[in-house]
């Protein structure tokens, strides 16, 4: 069965490290010093590059960087996991990390390689529920009070699908959602622009993913993946994590195994007719072949020719990642861009006018 994903061709040594000098500067720049230290230094090292260049899946930085992270957290016993406040919980030591780095790949190749070539990058980042909400407010206005049936699109563990369970703190004084709920998610706003933020949240009929390797739970192997694919840094995500995995262990959505392009039309098929489909995404698009993403534009063209829908995309393909809506309303298509944010949600900037 042919993926949606793109099956990359080996980088050579030399791309990947111009990747990971990018990396170094345009991602890990005042978000992981200790990322950023160690990119630079992979980036002139051909040892660990042909390490890298083992992975089957893109981005090959953030799944290298986490196949490592993952065996520290693990239990795997070197003078690395000092350097990492995800496994101290203090800040990262002034000494040069990269030489601690080299050791533990070139002492673990063996595992790093194994997680390189079945892993892949399933960074189930809740903030970025912050970023959806407006679209969802927006969808549910044009669906006009329909309650909507919603089916994401590399759903993971499914912790996005849960965004009408959480509360939402712009800073404007008050909280969307539900101002009691045990997970409030926080989001700096930028620009003039204010966003659609529903002071009531629309109404979900039913919720599901589609994902090829979906997260169990109840995992705890799968959840240490999800927690080595956060940056050693950003302890306030690993917190957001273990909240909106304790939530979803409650009630957890249904995610089906599987091809998006195989299963999204059955799911389609299935969408009750006094509810509207609405299918998201957030940054899983990004490792679509180009045909695979020129396949998943005509299934929802042939879905919306009949009936309505909408879907929301999070997608980097620019400087700043995207939120966009793509609706189909009586067999009329539109699409708009309506806001720019950061990878992590920190911060939104909304765009659109109408």
């Amino acid at each position: 069965m042919p993926s949606e994903f793109e099956q990359p061709d080996q980088p050579t040594l030399d791309a990947l490290a111009q990747r990971f000098a990018s990396f170094a500067v345009h991602e890990c720049h005042d978000a992981s010093p200790l990322y950023e230290r160690v990119t630079r230094s992979i980036a002139d090292d051909p040892q660990i590059l042909a390490l890298a260049a083992q992975a089957t899946s893109r981005p090959i930085t953030n799944l290298f960087l986490a196949a490592v992270q993952f065996l520290l957290l693990r239990g795997e016993k070197h003078e690395l996991a000092t350097f990492y406040p995800t496994l101290t919980g203090a800040p990262v030591p002034a000494a040069d990390p990269y030489p601690a780095f080299r050791s533990f790949c070139l002492a673990h190749t063996d595992a790093i390689m194994q997680l390189l070539r079945t892993r892949r990058v399933q960074t189930n980042e809740v903030r970025r529920c912050a970023v959806l909400l407006p679209a969802f407010g927006l969808v549910a206005a044009q669906a006009q009070a329909r309650p909507l049936t919603l089916i994401e699109i590399g759903a993971s563990a499914g912790l996005n699908l849960l965004w009408d369970r959480y509360g939402y703190d712009y800073g404007l004084g008050w909280i969307a959602g539900d101002p009691t709920a045990p997970l409030r998610l926080t989001c700096e706003l930028r620009g003039t622009q204010p966003p659609p933020i529903p002071r009531r949240l629309p109404q979900v009929a039913s919720r599901c993913g589609i994902d090829l390797h979906p997260v169990d739970l109840h995992d705890q192997q799968a959840i240490d993946w999800l927690r080595a694919l956060i940056w050693p840094e950003q302890l306030e995500r690993v917190a957001r994590l273990e909240q909106a995995v304790a939530i979803a262990r409650r009630a957890p959505p249904a995610i089906h195994a599987g091809d998006a392009l195989d299963r999204l039309p059955a799911l389609l098929a299935t969408v009750p007719e006094q509810t509207v489909a609405c299918v998201f995404h957030s940054f899983v698009i990004n490792q679509f072949s180009e045909e695979g993403r020129a396949r998943l534009r005509q299934l929802l063209e042939q879905y919306g020719a009949q009936r309505d829908l909408f879907c929301i995309g999070l997608t980097g393909f620019t400087s700043y990642p995207e939120l966009t809506l793509l609706a189909f309303v009586d067999g009329v298509q539109t699409e708009r861009v309506l806001a720019t944010c950061s990878g992590h949600a920190n911060w939104l900037a909304w765009q659109d006018a109408a």
